[in-house]
């Protein structure tokens, strides 16, 4: 009894360990492209793992929630970022970050606990849902653009490659700190409940959405009172210009793993069928990340 729960503690911690490894990778491989700050705050990270350690039954079921997940998100960080920047100058610049963080919890709590968001977005409806993001999310970008060309006195964001060497990989590490560690407590919050809780297939496209991560790191940047407001507010204003079109990549993400997942058919070695489905989320992973890059360099070509 005891060797067979001490194994199930080395697999939890190995799912969270590797799910970990994952998401510092993606930090440090967008670190070089501060534009795509804001489209990394709903990278579909946790969503990924959530399907991968699921299994394939569920897919179908879980993405109904899931997909409402990056619009409400997506939503709350631009609408904090939007607020941050109007307020930060009025008061206490660190207490309006804390202040907005409350704000948008609630808000978000309030959003997933309606109906229509735990039943989901109906299969047949997934295809028009997507292109309707992608469409809206394209036109708040240019909007962004616009307000932005407009407004003076915009600081330039720091490039994290510019660092000497190798350095800057350590040093994106270190400065990301605290969403690794969101992200990591997550998985260790999350895996276990989901894997031996009766949690809905709702409920379990909800919490792939827990959004600690991307609201951790938009306050770790606006309630840095280490940092002048005017620096904190140029990072701010540079993830301002694509956090529209972030929730776009997760959605179309969520919706293209989760129909490949339903329509595979499962392999008679379970290392094996588990080593395909790996390689499909890294993949998939891959093209939402590519998309990140070409979206980022995008916009920073037309800012």
């Amino acid at each position: 009894m005891a060797s067979k729960l001490m194994n199930e503690v080395m697999r939890q911690t190995l799912r969270i360990v590797a799910g970990t490894a994952v998401y510092v990778a993606i930090v440090v491989l967008a670190a070089p492209l501060p534009a795509a700050a804001g489209l990394m705050l709903t990278f579909p990270a946790l969503n990924g793992l959530f399907f991968f350690f699921s299994g394939d039954a569920r897919a179908a079921s879980i993405a109904g929630s899931m997909l409402w997940m990056p619009v409400i998100n997506g939503v709350l960080c631009g609408g904090y970022i939007l607020l941050f920047a109007a307020l930060a100058r009025t008061g206490s610049s660190v207490l309006v970050a804390w202040c907005l963080l409350l704000v948008v919890v609630v808000i978000w709590y309030a959003s997933v606990t309606r109906r229509r968001v735990r039943a989901g977005i109906a299969r047949e409806r997934q295809l028009t849902y997507a292109v309707a993001a992608t469409l809206v999310g394209a036109l708040l970008v240019v909007v962004a653009g616009a307000a932005a060309r407009t407004a003076s006195g915009s600081m330039a964001v720091p490039d994290a490659a510019a660092a000497d060497g190798g350095r800057w990989i350590v040093e994106t590490i270190l400065n990301s700190r605290l969403k690794i560690a969101l992200f990591a407590a997550t998985l260790a919050a999350l895996l276990p409940v989901t894997a031996y809780l009766p949690i809905s297939d709702s409920t379990r496209g909800i919490l792939s959405g827990l959004p600690l991560v991307p609201f951790g790191g938009l306050v770790a940047i606006a309630g840095d009172g280490s940092m002048s407001a005017d620096a904190r507010l140029a990072i701010i204003d540079g993830m301002a210009h694509g956090v529209w079109l972030g929730p776009a990549v997760a959605i179309w993400f969520i919706f293209c793993f989760s129909r490949y997942l339903s329509a595979r058919t499962k392999m008679q070695s379970p290392a094996a069928d588990a080593a395909v489905r790996f390689g499909a989320l890294v993949v998939g992973w891959l093209a939402a990340f590519a998309v990140v890059v070409v979206v980022g360099y995008g916009i920073k070509t037309l800012a």
